[in-house]
């Protein structure tokens, strides 16, 4: 802003306290007020705080020459202050113009489509870093818990992201298929945002960072988290950005951790009474080829011998590759659960239908299953290796907040229970054994009807 009218026209894009912020940041990156801001200093500067990568690929939408066979030695602060504002109030326009800037490109109109998947993968792990090390950051819970984000754990969220832009992923696509793929991609924009935002905010000294409050959370925050010195988490740190994006809006603020097979051993009876009447649960299972998938259930579970829930439910995949199925609408085959039945399944599934299921989990525990198609959900694909699976490991946890009932006898569905059904883990081990509840005849008039 070398005079006084590109001055007054900086102020009327920002607030007083962000540019005193810009302005310290670029007096950071350039060494003095002085001195111009030189593309090395840039990612110098800026690669203590984020990955070196993607100071690099920004760097790179800073310096492009404003004419052919032209060089740019140095920008001044508007221009350094470009990211910024396009985070905080760009246009979908002005994004798409700083993603393609900083990818290298294959002409004009084209884009590499392994330069997106890096640039992806650097956005990640920048993200990661910076939430580790802010103030009052829910990170810290899920890591000191054993969550990582290992290099391949971010990578393959990297290519995750990427499925939505179809199944025709070229080495070289058209700037129009990243334009349809930021708009299906709220995931990419939230952390993208956030990386630049912290970015700049932390290099420009600002005592507390200038980011308004984000309508919905990247990550969520960790709630009745185990203290068993045994427990090792199945996923890791990227698998929950990835599931936790694809919730409804209203879930995703909190997770509640409710069953580990390694805490509470291998029993379908435990399970039972750790998640009926608790929500929406998301399931991780481990199977025996280390293959790692499972279902989010979007209704409470309760035993029943129909099908419920609803088309928000989902089935996904998270190793070897991340991948998520929604509902086709073609059948309502969204949970299943049901015991001491002569003439139906017995156990919890997910999809597909009797002895064909997306997702299948025995009464016995350890067996499971996972059919080659499922009309259920749409692109799906068999979630473990082999059909019928052994069960290595297995968590689930609630989604959002604790659902509340109006008395102690009522159950989730508003109905009144019977004092019989207070212990839910009791009566599945014995409904498991095939014991007659004899006392069933016993209840009150009206419970259940």
């Amino acid at each position: 802003m070398g005079n006084a009218s590109g001055k007054r026209e900086s102020d009327n894009m920002y607030t007083s306290e962000e540019m005193r912020m810009l302005e310290s940041a670029y007096k950071n990156a350039s060494g003095g007020a002085l001195e111009r801001l030189t593309s090395d200093r840039l990612v110098e500067t800026w690669s203590q705080t984020i990955e070196r990568s993607l100071a690099e690929s920004t760097a790179q939408f800073l310096f492009i020459p404003t004419k052919p066979g032209q060089q740019t030695v140095n920008i001044p602060l508007k221009k350094f202050a470009e990211p910024y504002y396009i985070m905080e109030r760009g246009t979908m326009d002005q994004k798409m113009h700083m993603l393609l800037g900083s990818l290298r490109r294959n002409g004009a109109d084209h884009f590499n489509v392994k330069q997106l998947e890096q640039y992806l993968y650097s956005v990640i792990k920048s993200y990661v870093h910076l939430e580790t090390t802010a103030k009052g950051s829910s990170i810290k819970d899920w890591q000191e818990l054993g969550f990582l984000t290992t290099e391949r754990s971010a990578c393959s969220l990297a290519k995750g992201l990427m499925r939505n832009m179809g199944k025709e992923l070229e080495h070289s696509m058209h700037s129009e298929a990243l334009e349809r793929w930021l708009h299906v991609t709220p995931q990419f924009l939230l952390m993208w945002r956030e990386v630049f935002v912290q970015l700049y905010s932390r290099h420009g000294g600002s005592k507390r960072h200038i980011i308004k409050e984000v309508e919905i959370p990247i990550l969520p925050e960790l709630c009745d988290a185990p203290s068993h010195s045994q427990y090792r988490p199945i996923i890791e740190l990227p698998h929950v950005l990835y599931i936790n994006a694809q919730l409804t809006r209203e879930l995703r603020h909190k997770w509640r951790f409710l069953f580990s097979s390694k805490i509470h051993g291998e029993s379908f009876s435990t399970m039972l009474g750790k998640i009926v009447d608790k929500g929406p649960t998301l399931f991780f299972i481990e199977d025996e080829d280390q293959y790692i998938f499972g279902g989010y259930a979007s209704q409470s579970w309760s035993l029943k011998p129909q099908f419920c829930g609803d088309d928000s439910s989902l089935l996904f995949t998270l190793s070897p590759a991340m991948r998520c199925f929604s509902a086709t609408g073609y059948n309502d085959h969204y949970q299943y659960l049901n015991l001491n039945q002569q003439t139906m399944p017995n156990g919890l599934g997910m999809g597909g239908q009797f002895e064909f299921w997306g997702l299948w989990i025995d009464c016995m525990f350890g067996d499971g299953q996972s059919v080659e198609t499922c009309s259920t959900y749409r692109d799906y694909v068999q979630l473990s290796k082999r059909k019928q699976f052994k069960i290595r490991n297995m968590e689930v946890w609630a989604v959002g907040d604790l659902p509340v009932k109006g008395e102690d006898e009522e159950g989730g569905d508003g109905q009144k229970r019977s004092i019989l059904d207070g212990n839910l883990e009791d009566r599945a081990m014995l409904e498991i054994a095939g014991k007659t509840m004899h006392s069933d005849g016993l209840r009150e008039p009206g419970m259940d009807d």
